[in-house]
C-alpha cells in the first residue's frame, strides 16, 4: 500500500477512536437506563406515569446537586474578598475559579 493509503486510513482510525467511544457511552448509559426502566415497569408492576416522575426527579436532582457542588468548589478556589468588596483575590492557585484574570 502507498504511503497517502495508511495515512487516511491511520487518519480514518483516529476519528473513529477519538469521536465514536465518547458518543457510545451516553448511549450505552441511556440504553442501560431505558432497560431498568422497561424492567422495573414489568416485573415490579410500577406504572409507567409514576417511573417518569421519579427518573424526571433524580435528573433534576442531579443537576441541582452538581451546580451547588460547582459553585462550593469555586467559592473555595476563589478565597476571599478583597478589603473594598468590589474585586476578588485572586491568587496563583486559583485558575479554576470564575474570578481569575483571563
Amino acid at each position: 500500500m502507498k504511503k497517502p493509503v495508511l495515512a487516511t486510513l491511520g487518519l480514518a482510525g483516529a476519528c473513529v477512536a477519538c469521536c465514536t467511544i465518547p458518543l457510545a457511552i451516553p448511549l450505552f448509559g441511556g440504553a442501560a437506563a431505558l432497560g431498568l426502566t422497561s424492567w422495573l415497569g414489568v416485573n415490579a408492576g410500577i406504572s409507567l406515569e409514576l417511573l417518569v416522575l421519579v427518573v424526571m426527579a433524580s435528573i433534576a436532582a442531579a443537576v441541582w446537586g452538581a451546580l451547588v457542588w460547582t459553585r462550593r468548589r469555586r467559592a473555595r478556589q476563589c478565597g476571599a474578598d478583597a478589603p473594598g468588596g468590589s474585586t476578588c483575590a485572586v491568587g496563583p492557585d486559583a485558575s479554576g475559579c470564575g474570578c481569575a484574570t483571563r
